[in-house]
């Protein structure tokens, strides 16, 4: 075959050409190729040039703040995103920060961590106590390293997956203000009905070498997600948008309407056309159609981050239940919304297949989630691929991330016993 191809005129002269004018070819063929490479390469110095940190954030027991305290400590964790320059970018690797937002369950009680650069370490501290002046916050060991370096062995199991979402981004789950968390005084706080109560619950029932990780990674998101949501809400409302002719339909009507029309018309004006554009469905929404449009609308009206939910159930292996996989899928079916939207698994992900080399292929999906969790790895690689990010707003992730108040009266969830206060002014010194 290849004897052929040389042998033949057309492809020797292809050949000829090509190596007389390599100095033009071969430069743009490089660059195509070293590019995602070399920014791959400056990318990963930079996310390991940094210094991370864990902090253990504590509560006081006597706690009344709804999530929305929770919803303000994000918007100023979004005011972090930052693009860098083209100099930034592909000199220097620059990529914007993400954290990531832990809660963790084992036989010593139930933990509230934030993952961040030690750089952000201020942000986040002056953000929490302007929402939770009595709070304990420090920096602590990162708990993952008590566990093996690679899991599963020959003593400990995993199970666990990462959360999509069952519809696009901008339809909202169930959210805070649709449980009963907002405007609630203390002395009524037993009425409240906080979703992440039953989670502290299960946690809080874990035994032996049992172990419950849930991670929240985020990154502040662009307003890319808002105009997907308008689209379909123009959509649903039956609204016209204006479509900009392609580069081709434009030469058509210009060839069509003016040479030609030059040509046989003597450039008189076509009639106008009338619209065959539908007219607005807004009218004829039924009242479930119509709340829908408005939650998407709030929805919107927020600020926005991606967001990859993972989560991953250990014990060794004589004390290792599956009951736990129900349990948490249980747990976040909470936050579904029939006529919106809701959490659901990402089956690339979850380690559970069919089939063909049943074994080798959930030992390799343990192993990559245990290592994709212990990176905190998702935006950018090593473990970018297979994974879905999503966007939630403000509101969203504070329903399923904020800090319980006292309805949630797990034992096993850490708190401050007694608020600390000031000094008095006449102390001596």
């Amino acid at each position: 075959m290849a004897d052929i191809l040389l042998n033949n005129f057309l492809v020797r002269e292809i050949l000829i050409i090509m190596g007389r004018t390599w100095f033009l070819w071969l430069p743009v063929l490089s660059f195509l190729v070293l590019k995602e490479l070399w920014r791959r390469y400056v990318r990963a110095h930079f996310i390991f040039s940094k210094k991370y940190i864990l902090l253990d954030i504590k509560v006081p027991r006597e706690v009344a703040k709804s999530p929305k305290a929770m919803e303000s400590i994000l918007a100023g964790l979004h005011g972090t995103r930052r693009l860098g320059n083209k100099i930034e970018q592909w000199w220097d690797g620059w990529i914007t920060a993400w954290f990531s937002l832990e809660i963790v369950g084992d036989t010593s009680g139930v933990h509230f961590y934030i993952w961040t650069q030690e750089f952000f370490k201020r942000v986040i501290e002056s953000q929490i106590y302007a929402q939770y002046p009595a709070a304990e916050i420090r920096v602590v060991e990162d708990y993952v390293k008590d566990m093996p370096p690679a899991v599963p062995d020959k003593d400990w199991n995993i199970w666990g997956s990462e959360l999509t979402l069952t519809k696009p981004d901008a339809f909202p789950i169930k959210t805070y203000e649709e449980f009963t968390l907002e405007d609630i005084s203390t002395k009524e706080e037993q009425r409240k009905i906080d979703p992440l109560s039953a989670l502290i619950e299960w946690m809080g029932v874990l035994k032996g070498s049992e172990k419950m990780w849930v991670q929240m990674l985020i990154e502040p998101a662009d307003d890319t997600w808002k105009k997907e949501g308008e689209a379909l809400i123009g959509k649903m409302i039956g609204k016209r948008t204006k479509t900009k002719p392609s580069f081709i339909s434009g030469i058509i009507g210009f060839i069509d309407s003016g040479i030609f029309g030059f040509l046989f018309g003597g450039g008189t004006a076509p009639a106008p056309k009338k619209s065959d554009a539908p007219p607005s469905q807004i009218l004829y929404l039924s009242p479930g159609e119509s709340e829908v449009v408005k939650s998407i609308e709030r929805n919107m009206a927020k600020l926005g981050f991606k967001v990859c939910i993972r989560w991953i159930y250990l014990a060794k292996r004589d004390e290792f239940n599956m009951v736990a996989v129900p349990a948490v899928m249980g747990i976040f079916k909470q936050f579904a919304s029939q006529n919106l939207n809701s959490f659901g698994l990402n089956k690339r992900i979850t380690t559970s297949v069919d089939y063909w080399l049943v074994n080798y292929r959930n030992a390799w999906r343990k192993n990559r989630l245990f290592n994709s969790y212990r990176m905190r790895s998702v935006f950018h690689p090593p473990y970018k691929t297979r994974s879905k990010p999503f966007v939630l707003s403000t509101s969203e992730l504070a329903t399923v991330y904020h800090f319980p108040g006292e309805v949630v009266s797990a034992p096993a969830m850490e708190r401050i016993e007694a608020k600390r206060g000031a000094p008095p002014a006449n102390l001596p010194i």
